[in-house]
């Protein structure tokens, strides 16, 4: 648990700056995708597209987490307990994993010679994303009730 008086992991700067960044890519890949669909091939933009939708909700998720945290910090009555969530884990670690398959696939298009430029500042702004993610993650026992 941490110290009395920490802010919750969800109200942090940090939190912010990964669903920005987790929308920022989504949208990102989600123009590279459709590029690609008519360059690359049409599966292989969908699925890039796919990835890159499930990247924007995980942004707006995250945003809406933000959100809620801020606002309740400033709740007089709160319903629940701010700390020891099970999930706080577990959010950013679903980032670094959706991070992680955009970067494979920012590779693979870039050394197919699919527009490489962008899919290299796409494989940029994922490896940002990850290390974002890995930045909030809290520490070992924290979270457990």
């Amino acid at each position: 648990m941490p110290p009395f008086g920490t802010p919750p992991a969800y109200s942090t700067p940090a939190t912010l700056g990964l669903a920005l960044l987790a929308l920022l890519t989504a949208l990102w890949h989600f123009t590279l995708g459709a590029l690609d669909y008519t360059n690359a091939g049409r599966y292989e933009g969908l699925a890039l597209m796919l990835l890159a939708g499930l990247m924007l909700v995980y942004g707006i998720l995250t945003l809406i987490r933000y959100v809620e945290a801020r606002d309740a910090m400033t709740d007089p009555h709160p319903r629940t307990a701010m700390y020891a969530t099970v999930h706080q884990r577990r959010v950013p670690l679903i980032g670094l994993g959706l991070a992680v398959l955009l970067c494979l696939a920012d590779l693979a298009f870039a050394v197919s010679a699919q527009v490489p430029f962008w899919h290299v500042a796409g494989l940029l702004l994922a490896v940002l994303l990850a290390r974002q993610a890995l930045r909030i993650r809290p520490e070992r026992g924290e979270d457990e009730l």
